[in-house]
């Protein structure tokens, strides 16, 4: 991950299956200030596609999408 990105909120949605991670992640969304970030983290395959659809469908700007060893990590700014 870059380290320059300021990260204004994390969620830990391991262990959760979708559609679970993407409602919590909308959820926390919603809640933040135009132009915060997200670190978002994630081991439920499907959130490799799930995620950049909602951010796409939604406005955000997915700023860094990483794979870490069945691990994927999303920062994403509102």
């Amino acid at each position: 991950m870059a380290t320059n990105i300021k990260i204004d909120n994390e969620l830990d949605v391991k262990g959760f299956v979708c559609p679970r991670p993407m409602v919590m992640t909308m959820n926390i969304l919603k809640k933040m200030e135009s132009g915060q970030t997200l670190k978002l983290i994630a081991n439920d395959s499907s959130t490799k596609h799930s995620i950049p659809a909602l951010c796409e469908r939604a406005g955000y700007k997915l700023i860094e999408e990483t794979d870490e060893g069945g691990e994927v990590i999303f920062v994403i700014q509102k």
